[in-house]
């Protein structure tokens, strides 16, 4: 799974890899390379839906497709908390700027755990290659919306 980490050097990097995507404004870049396996496989159900979304989320970052994810692919909130992050920029038009200013990222997901409070609510482990031999994990959230999982925050 390939997946561009957005960010751009006046906010500091948007997103540290995909994990950091969305958070806008607080940590490094990735670099890396490619793997085009789809990890995805490895889950079921609703569990597979949620992967299916950060498969999604990465297709769209390399499409530099910032509509779509701040339109489906991130809630409501978080497409909110971008734009004010960003002087008021749209959130398309922040995360579209961050996407052409950085590298690519691998992303993996290797765990994914619905809520057993809230069968609304879930996370997933997501590891992002930044380098060669280097990997970060992080920790997506999502929150099911109109029978779809959509990202509230990653971290």
């Amino acid at each position: 799974m390939r997946l561009s980490a957005l960010g751009s050097k006046p906010m500091r990097c948007l997103l540290a890899s995909a994990a950091a995507v969305l958070l806008v404004a607080l940590s490094g870049c990735a670099q890396g390379g490619s793997n085009t396996t789809s990890s995805s496989a490895n889950f079921k159900g609703d569990e597979k839906l949620i992967a299916n979304t950060v498969e999604d989320f990465q297709t769209n970052v390399a499409d530099h497709s910032g509509t779509k994810i701040c339109e489906t692919l991130i809630t409501s909130e978080l497409a909110d908390r971008i734009t004010a992050k960003n002087s008021g920029a749209s959130c398309a038009t922040t995360v579209t700027a961050a996407m052409k200013a950085t590298d690519q990222a691998d992303l993996t997901v290797t765990d994914v755990a619905i809520d057993p409070k809230d069968d609304n609510k879930a996370t997933a482990k997501v590891t992002a290659k930044t380098g060669d031999k280097s990997s970060k994990s992080y920790e997506f959230s999502f929150v099911r919306v109109d029978q779809r999982w959509q990202i509230s925050s990653f971290g």
